[in-house]
């Protein structure tokens, strides 16, 4: 146990001292890994516009997260309710469901064997919050493990209001048209091959495209891309 703590208090401090946006998303993947079989999904929420919802770093599954965009899940998320719980934490057994939508998203999530949650909400700027939530495939997440959490999400916090910049590290500025057009096509289920035929463009230049789109929003696959172009807003599927 003695341990755990020393490892989670270096953990930490790797956070706070992260050089930069990827190497913080990383750090704290690496914190919530060492407390147990948990994923993570953090993002910045306005407390009045649920339109305004933005993906900073998640470990969710990628079918997950395509699903999640596709149904528009980011809008009626009923974990993301800053106005219910203000700046406390929260566990997810807490969070109040208000139609059947709101219901359906949470039995398909707990599909994946995800099995309990908890949240830390963190203002970040005027009427905005840092909304940082845990997805565990345990039962329950005990309070030394939700005290672990809420220092990890407070590291990151200041890390992240360091560093600078409000939406995972990107204006969305750079992406090009096409990038944007390429992304959105990934986002409805299209491969390099139907990409190429609706754009008429060759399966060589859609790859270049979504290998600059990648780089840039800082992605390993097209369906990350396509999924966090959504959340920031730069693509509309």
């Amino acid at each position: 146990m003695a341990r755990l703590y020393t490892d989670i208090f270096d953990l930490a401090a790797d956070i706070r001292g992260a050089p930069d946006h990827q190497a913080l998303a990383e750090a704290f993947g690496a914190l919530v890994s060492r407390l147990g079989p948990h994923a993570y999904s953090m993002g910045t929420i306005h407390k009045t516009d649920p339109l305004q919802r933005h993906l900073i770093a998640t470990t969710y599954p990628d079918h997950w997260m395509a699903h999640y965009v596709a149904r528009n899940y980011h809008h009626i998320d009923p974990v993301i309710d800053p106005l219910r719980h203000g700046l406390h934490p929260y566990d997810w057994k807490d969070i109040h469901i208000e139609n059947r939508r709101q219901d359906t998203m949470l039995r398909e999530f707990g599909e994946m064997g995800f099995r309990s949650g908890h949240a830390v909400p963190l203002a970040l700027a005027p009427g905005t919050l840092l909304l940082v939530s845990i997805a565990s495939y345990d039962p329950h997440i005990d309070t030394r493990q939700q005290m672990a959490i809420q220092l990890a999400a407070s590291q990151f916090h200041y890390r992240y209001h360091q560093l600078g910049r409000k939406h995972a590290g990107i204006t969305g500025t750079g992406l090009t048209r096409r990038e944007r057009e390429c992304l959105t096509w990934v986002a409805q289920g299209k491969d390099t091959a139907d990409i190429g035929h609706i754009l008429a463009l060759s399966d060589n230049t859609i790859k270049f495209h979504l290998k600059n789109a990648l780089r840039k929003l800082g992605c390993h696959n097209r369906v990350q891309a396509a999924v966090k172009a959504t959340c920031l807003g730069l693509i509309h599927p």
